[in-house]
């Protein structure tokens, strides 16, 4: 149980089907992607036992709402249920377990950053999640199509998406907040991918905003031009900060409701234990940031520990906030950082890099 996948490196072969990228992917990792399924199916039902009578029909509506908004997509998430020998509940609750009707889990992290310097423009994320999540994470890119540019998406395999980045340099990070306004909608590793499917940075925000979402995220959305962060729930939504083009600083998202009407319908006994902490910190550091590896070295700090920016914080099975790896990329350079685990405590600590090369990535070097 528990299988360490060794952050792979899963490359979608170009002219292949969404069904048959899915496919190939959930027979390659079958074992790792019915761990991880039965792991998120236990987390859920200990958050609320009452969904067990209604798995099916609620995970089915959820794939329903999303191949309605994007069937190619969906059709991805059906091919990695048929690779792995998973029922398509499963595969829905694994890629959307978090936002499983009502449900927001606490242990769902992260810190989602942005910023410009009079030469950089930095975007990127760390990935805090149950610590049972770090041996599944992985790395998809996924070629060039007729709709859409490459892409290198950051995520756990079995799911289609946790954040990522296109070679438009359009770059899309995601945080959890936990709201108390949670309906049927789509599943937000689609709407993930959805987004990265744009060319620029109002394509993206379009994207977000037309989506039926389940429940509450704040989703950092960027470009050579710009970024900002959208906290968008089933009912409200809120622009809560941006950097336009030439503007210099930082702006950052832990996992508290910054929106004035947003933070009305917060739920906050669900809330991360260390969202203010990590918030706090990033105030302190982030406009010390000059270049990419002084952002990497922001979002695997350690100071605080371990309440840090690199969480390490868990304080029994019902409130980790555990730091599993993260991304980071120099949006005006097309250079980018994926890692999985910690480079201080971990080792087995893996890292990717890449540089943007025509209208794809190349793989530059591999720790």
């Amino acid at each position: 149980m528990n299988t360490n996948c060794q952050f792979p490196y899963i490359e979608y072969q170009p002219g292949k089907s969404s069904i048959e990228w899915g496919q190939t992917h959930g027979e390659e990792f079958r074992d790792a992607i019915k761990e991880l399924a039965l792991i998120r199916r236990d987390l859920m039902l200990k958050k609320n036992p009452s969904l067990m009578r209604a798995l099916d029909e609620l995970a089915l509506m959820q794939l329903k709402l999303s191949s309605q908004f994007a069937p190619h997509l969906a059709l991805e998430i059906e091919g990695i249920a048929k690779g792995a020998n998973l029922s398509l509940t499963d595969l829905v609750i694994l890629n959307n377990y978090t936002d499983f009707r009502d449900i927001s889990l606490p242990e769902e992290g992260c810190s989602t950053v942005h910023i410009q310097t009079p030469t950089e423009v930095l975007s990127g994320q760390t990935w805090d999640m149950h610590r049972s999540a770090k041996n599944y994470m992985c790395l998809i890119h996924v070629p060039p199509t007729e709709s859409h540019t490459a892409q290198l998406v950051l995520t756990l395999v079995g799911c289609v998406g946790l954040m990522g980045v296109n070679t438009n340099n359009c770059l899309i990070g995601v945080n959890n907040i936990n709201t108390s306004n949670a309906k049927t909608g789509l599943i937000w590793p689609i709407l993930v991918r959805k987004t990265l499917e744009a060319n620029c940075l109002g394509e993206m925000r379009k994207t977000l905003l037309s989506a039926p979402v389940t429940s509450g995220h704040n989703y950092l959305i960027s470009s050579p031009l710009g970024g900002e962060h959208l906290e968008i729930t089933p009912s409200v939504t809120e622009k809560v900060s941006a950097l336009n083009s030439g503007q210099v600083g930082s702006i950052f998202h832990t996992n508290h409701c910054l929106g004035y009407e947003i933070e009305k319908l917060e739920d906050k006994s669900s809330m991360s234990s260390t969202t203010f902490d990590r918030y706090d910190l990033l105030s302190q550091k982030s406009y010390k940031v000059t270049d990419l590896v002084d952002f990497k070295n922001l979002l695997t700090d350690h100071d605080h520990f371990p309440k840090s920016i690199c969480s390490h914080f868990e304080n029994g099975a019902q409130d980790p906030s555990f730091t599993c790896g993260g991304g980071v990329s120099d949006l005006k350079k097309g250079i980018h950082l994926f890692w999985r685990g910690c480079p201080a405590h971990d080792q087995d600590y893996k890292e990717y890099q890449f540089v943007q090369e025509g209208n794809n990535f190349k793989k530059i070097e591999i720790k």
